[in-house]
């Protein structure tokens, strides 16, 4: 890939360390990285070693200098023939996204802290069509602060060069630069010196003649420069003069941070710095201007991943707490501190390398550049269906009928009629339209190709209404002109005589048809479609790619999966002619479930898939689950998913799903997961047919929902191994039918067929 990196400037700092690492990975992987700043020391390091760098005056907000870095950056922009761009911090976000409005490139960013924030930042900060956070406590500001949608934040780590932050790294004559004894040991701190940051820096200081009256073979050493560098030399000056030694030495801002990092005894320090300690093998105290965690070991691990190491939302220490950890530091044996460093090397070498980190922006580049590209003028392909509902099975569909196209058909052009669109637009990164105005039918008389998917538009047993919208926009499209795919649709049932009529009208005038299992495919003759080229397809959500391992696992920790578990999916019941109540399922659920935790020792995971529709049903099954369950110390966990490839990935780890949502039941198979479907809805039961999979219970007709419920999940207790087998195969076929969709596809807008 062709990478545009660009910074406010590469001086010495977390962020710029991070910037550093980042580009010398990929340039080491073979990308080929040039970096735009106001240059640094860190600057000059990439630039010898083969980055390329482009200096402008990015580091400041001055309008002048804005404009200056403006230009140059559009004229290297349009030159460099970058795959994309991506920024670091909020003036170069800002200037990227006012280009990016222009000229329409892949742009992705960074966030590396929390921004201090007021109304005029929050209104003209920019981000990307990803970002990067660096911990998840970054992630959930982006969310709450900004708005930005989840499923579009990537996490990463600060990646450590372990091999230039190792106990190997040599010393001797920076200790000499200081006139330091290396026979005496040494407290280092290391930290940008600004007034935000430096507080450990003064508490140190303040303790300085206590460390040296109990431990006088000690040194202390304070890198960094910044606002208070001047006032903590003072502090310094005086210490030193009252102790008659030079016991507190201010290096500055110096660029040899591994030299400092391996001459220490004891570390103090947060965030990048104190993992770099960590590398050199040192016993380290994690503690900021933000708060402080002390002596790391494996009891501080969830706490300091939890917040990248720099302990927001902690107590800062005071000096008699800092003085407390370092004294209990110096007190131990050399190979008590020895064994220290070794786990914390261990930890770095597990979870915090460059190369790691690299990878996880190469997945965020992939997927940036997999997206749908941004457009000016006529959209190719206009998508229609259920979107902007708040229905993760539909809102999945868009996302991933979108992605897919893209992928096969170079640089198309996609925009999607919804409900919301200018908050589905910015979750989806397309151009969205509102469903009903009259904006719809502008970008569908320009469009090459409608599709019509996928889910269960063409059906009228929720809604006649909503039958007679999806058939109206594919009458309009045959008005101008425009193709129309019928995309992997569920139909029916259709049972008025005119929206039969009219079903049939326009599915037999349709460019292509495909419909997502055999007895859509029955209904659409019943109704009187008379066209041959009916073509059985699968519902495209099976193409979604799941979370990987990794993001994966930091997803259980944060929804706090210890033990072993199932899923349940419910909803309203919708079937007019069925006396089911919603309060009936839900019971005859719970008493399924309760069985099922007292046979098997699993917990019930609730997944409201529609929220404003399934929270009422889902929260009354948790409240009853766990009246029942109060004195057995297990409870049922109300789980909100963000996204459907997070969804996925948990259901991969479930024992089975208990599922209404025909999409629970589509994103647990795909997984290879077991599922006992419940049949509010024919399309239930065709998609268990279709899968192979004979665990249904109808909730229309069942005598006794929760005994058959409980004896479908002991049958699949008793063979997941060989149920998994069959749904591993039947979910691959079922994507090989999703590819002959976007083949198709690809075809009608290439003017093909």
């Amino acid at each position: 890939m062709k990478i545009l990196m660009v910074t406010m400037a590469m001086n010495i700092g977390g962020a710029e360390t991070h910037i550093l690492e980042l580009c010398r990975e990929l340039n080491r992987i073979g990308h080929d990285v040039t970096l735009a700043s106001f240059g640094g020391v860190y600057a000059d390091e990439l630039i010898s070693l083969g980055v390329k760098h482009v200096t402008l005056p990015l580091h400041t907000k001055n309008p002048a200098s804005v404009m200056t870095s403006y230009n140059g950056l559009k004229r290297l922009i349009r030159d460099g023939g970058f795959d994309l761009v991506h920024a670091h911090a909020r003036i170069p976000a800002f200037i990227c996204g006012l280009l990016h409005d222009r000229m329409k490139f892949r742009f992705v960013t960074t966030a590396h802290l929390n921004f201090s924030m007021n109304a005029l930042w929050r209104k003209i900060s920019r981000w990307g069509e990803r970002v990067m956070a660096v911990s998840d406590d970054i992630a959930d500001y982006l969310v709450d602060e900004y708005g930005y949608p989840r499923e579009k934040i990537y996490l990463t780590i600060n990646g450590i060069d372990t091999a230039k932050f190792s106990p190997d790294v040599p010393f001797d004559d920076l200790l000499a630069s200081h006139g330091l004894k290396k026979e005496r040991r040494r407290i280092v701190y290391i930290s940008r010196l600004d007034a935000d940051r430096a507080d450990p820096a003064y508490r140190l200081i303040e303790i300085a003649p206590k460390i040296a009256e109990n431990f006088p073979d000690t040194d202390i050493l304070v890198v960094g420069g910044g606002t208070e560098f001047e006032t903590l030399c003072d502090m310094a000056d005086k210490v030193n003069k009252d102790t008659g030694c030079n016991l507190v030495t201010m290096t500055g801002a110096v660029s040899n941070i591994n030299e400092y990092a391996s001459a220490a005894d004891v570390f103090v320090g947060v965030s990048r710095s104190v993992l770099e300690a960590m590398s050199a093998a040192k016993p380290v105290i994690v503690a900021g201007g933000q708060g402080a965690l002390g002596i790391f070991d494996e009891t501080k691990v969830t706490p300091a991943v939890d917040t990248n190491f720099c302990c927001r939302g902690f107590d800062l220490a005071d000096g008699e707490t800092l003085y407390g950890w370092i004294a209990d530091c110096l007190n131990r044996s050399p190979e008590e501190r020895a064994a220290m460093g070794a786990f914390n090397r261990a930890f770095v070498m597990e979870h915090y390398t460059a190369h790691r980190m690299a990878a996880d922006y190469e997945e965020m580049y992939r997927a940036a550049l997999a997206a749908p590209v941004p457009f000016k003028g006529k959209a190719d392909v206009v998508v229609s269906g259920y979107y902007g509902f708040g229905n993760m099975g539909d809102e999945s569909l868009l996302d991933v009928i979108a992605a897919t196209l893209a992928e096969e058909i170079p640089d198309v052009k996609i925009a999607a009629l919804t409900r919301h669109p200018k908050a589905d637009a910015k979750r989806t990164g397309l151009r969205c339209v509102s469903r009903f105005s009259p904006a719809a039918v502008g970008t569908i008389r320009g469009a090459k190709l409608l599709v019509s998917g996928g889910g269960s538009l063409l059906q009228d047993s929720t809604s006649r209404r909503s039958l007679k919208y999806y058939a109206g926009v594919l009458g309009i499209a045959e008005a101008f002109g425009v193709k129309s795919y019928v995309y992997a649709n569920g139909i029916g049932p259709v049972r008025d005589k005119s929206n039969r009529k009219l079903t049939a009208k326009v599915v037999d005038r349709a460019a292509e048809v495909s419909v997502r299992d055999a007895d859509s495919a029955d209904e659409l003759r019943r109704i009187g479609v008379t066209r041959e080229n009916i073509r059985v397809t699968a519902d495209p959500a099976f193409l979604i790619r799941p979370y990987d391992e990794h993001r994966l696992a930091r997803t259980m920790d944060r929804i706090g999966v210890k033990d072993g578990f199932f899923a349940v999916s419910l909803r309203p019941p919708v079937q007019k002619n069925t006396d089911t109540s919603l309060m009936h399922v839900a019971d005859e659920v719970v008493d399924a479930c309760v069985k099922i935790t007292e046979e098997y020792g699993l917990v019930p995971f609730v997944i409201p898939m529609q929220g404003v529709q399934d929270g009422e049903i889902c929260r009354y099954f948790a409240e009853k689950y766990n009246e029942r369950m109060k004195n057995s110390g297990r409870a049922a966990v109300l789980y909100t998913p963000e996204n459907a490839p997070e969804l996925i990935g948990v259901l991969s780890k479930a024992a089975f799903v208990i599922g209404m949502r025909l999409h629970s039941i589509i994103f647990a198979s795909s997984a290879e997961v077991p599922v006992v479907g419940l049949e509010y809805d024919p399309k239930v039961s065709s998609m268990m047919k279709a899968l192979g999979q004979p665990f249904v219970v109808d909730l229309a007709h069942s005598a006794d929902i929760g005994g058959e419920t409980y004896g479908c999940v002991c049958r699949i207790m008793g063979n997941r191994v060989e149920i998994g087998r069959t749904l591993a195969e039947r979910a691959a076929e079922m994507r090989e039918r999703c590819r002959e969709d976007l083949k198709t596809a690809h075809g009608l807008v290439r003017g093909q067929r």
